[in-house]
């Protein structure tokens, strides 16, 4: 590689301090920061050595036909590159092109896969913008099994209204500088069996842990805002630092605004739930709070008074008390966690409920539902656009936390006897799987509490011990799975005992059959109904 750069000093944005008196960071993180330490090789597997031989016949195929046009270039781009360095696996396959468009070149690696009676795919050509050059067209398809994008190197150009840019074919150098981040602009030469680094600062910046832009950070991020969120990305999910450049600008109120005017509301949910899923979401949310970026990316629904919205650093230290109680054995060791579903799953899901956590208590006017819901809600549908089942967990979370605290307070303050089995299993009930989740997150919003009325409630031995109880009991009366109980006499049975229609009333009527069958495990159907029989119609409401 003959072209270099200037490669200008970098300083480290100074690291965040965590809560007083909390486990560090690193406590609460999967691992280390992953490092590059040894000289930049890749090794491939059998598959992708199988992979890179084959283009490269392709590329003397092309050859051979066209002896005069200049020899083609295949890099492999991007992710892929930077993980492989790293030790890491990856199956994110982009082969850049030079000289050709994605799309051709996928056309000639089908039709020599045919020619030597391998197994062929159609070949899908993505989607281009209108105001994309149609000789741009890139594709995607399958090769020995992998899935494989092929593009070709490009240049871009921004106007001030569009974070679409205005594509032309590129050099490897301007191919790598319109990237995001450095660690993302590496390339592997196929024909050569070498990394290359245009940017002169990948390679350095994996060694360092550095997260920074192969351009000046501000224009960049004010060209393509989105390359905010994925500085905040990449810094969380390999817990490298920031350069002070670049965090300097990501705090930009130019950046703020054109990441609010310019970025879809899909794109921002899908990198917030990127974050959220990644090996470090407190990194994430302290990135973002820290260069007051919270208002622009969880967007307040209009008409919601500011007063009503917590301070976005409330999220940040929710996300830390969250993680900390995972990270406790004496109340995970006890936590039938499986029963919602794997760890890390449960960590996505708790982070997002502490991510949305300022809106917990506003509610606002909704015109699909002609009535108020909770805020938080509309920020995951509208400002998100999540998923209906996350946006349901979060807003469930907020509502079942004082619910979870009022119980396990009262198995702590007084005899565990105190709480009812129906009382415990009807919570269950209500919090179905997510009630393992919903004790984690109740705990997490008590420190919270605590650290606000400056260690009042106790320190956090104190409330683990108070969550711990809870499960104690919860397992004592055995109720872990009270919402899977089915009625022993349905709608239908009691409405023929009482001599009554099925109507409203019989809910009542089975809302009481459950806590019966709660209070008395081991009663049968026949005692249910006499039980019905008993108690007769519910009196009216007053």
């Amino acid at each position: 590689m003959t072209t270099s750069l200037h490669s200008p000093g970098h300083s480290a944005a100074p690291p965040e301090s965590a809560p007083s008196a909390a486990p560090t960071e690193s406590a609460l993180s999967a691992d280390a920061p992953r490092l590059l330490t040894g000289p930049p090789t890749i090794t491939l597997t059998a598959d992708e050595s199988q992979l890179c031989a084959l283009l490269q016949d392709v590329v003397e195929r092309i050859h051979r036909a066209s002896p005069c046009s200049e020899p083609l270039e295949l890099r492999i781009a991007g992710g892929w590159v930077r993980d492989k360095l790293l030790g890491l696996s990856s199956h994110d396959i982009d082969i850049a092109v030079d000289h050709m468009s994605g799309y051709e070149l996928a056309q000639h690696v089908a039709e020599y896969l045919a020619e030597q009676g391998r197994e062929t795919r159609s070949v899908a050509k993505i989607a281009m913008n209108p105001e994309r050059s149609k000789h741009l067209e890139t594709a995607t398809t399958v090769v020995l099994g992998q899935m494989v994008d092929f593009v070709n190197l490009r240049s871009e150009s921004y106007n001030a209204e569009s974070r679409v840019p205005q594509v032309a074919y590129g050099t490897p150098l301007e191919d790598a500088m319109r990237r995001d981040i450095t660690i993302n602009a590496l390339f592997y030469n196929i024909g050569r069996g070498t990394v290359e680094d245009w940017t002169q600062r990948g390679l350095e910046d994996l060694r360092a842990g550095l997260v920074r832009t192969p351009m000046e950070p501000q224009r960049t991020f004010e060209d393509d805002p989105l390359r905010v969120l994925r500085v905040v990305r990449f810094a969380s999910r390999f817990g490298y630092s920031v350069d002070g450049p670049t965090s300097e600008a990501m705090g930009a109120e130019a950046v703020r605004r054109a990441l609010d005017i310019k970025i879809s509301r899909e794109r921002v949910g899908a990198e917030v739930a990127l974050m959220a899923a990644g090996p470090r979401p407190l990194v994430a949310i302290r990135l973002l709070v820290r260069h007051a970026l919270y208002p622009a990316v969880f967007r307040a629904p209009d008409g919601l008074p500011a007063a009503d919205i917590l301070p976005a650093d409330v999220a940040v230290r929710l996300t830390h008390e969250v993680l900390a109680m995972m990270g406790t054995p004496a109340l995970m060791g006890r936590l039938p966690l499986e029963l919602f579903g794997t760890r890390e799953e449960a960590r996505r899901v708790l982070a997002l409920a502490a991510y949305l956590y300022p809106y917990h208590a506003a509610r606002i006017a909704d015109g699909r539902r002609q009535s108020s819901v909770a805020a938080a809600l509309v920020v995951m549908r509208d400002a998100l656009k999540m998923s209906n089942h996350d946006t349901d967990t979060t807003v469930a979370l907020h509502m079942l936390a004082p619910l979870v605290a009022q119980t396990a307070a009262r198995i702590h303050n007084a005899a565990s006897t105190a709480v009812s089995r129906s009382h415990l299993g009807l919570e269950i009930r209500r919090a179905a799987k997510l009630w393992p989740l919903a004790v984690v997150f109740a705990g997490a919003v008590d420190m919270l509490s605590a650290e606000a009325e400056g260690g009042e409630g106790g320190g956090r031995g104190v409330v683990v011990e108070r969550y711990a109880g809870y499960v104690e009991r919860v397992a004592e009366v055995g109720v872990e799975r009270a919402f899977e109980v089915k009625h022993l006499v349905d709608g239908r049975r009691a409405a023929q005992i009482l001599g009554v229609r099925p109507g409203p009333v019989i809910r009542r009527v089975l809302e009481r059959v459950m806590v019966w069958q709660l209070d008395n495990p081991q009663g049968t159907r026949e005692q249910c109904e006499e039980f019905v029989r008993d108690e007769g119609l519910p009196s009216e409401p007053a």
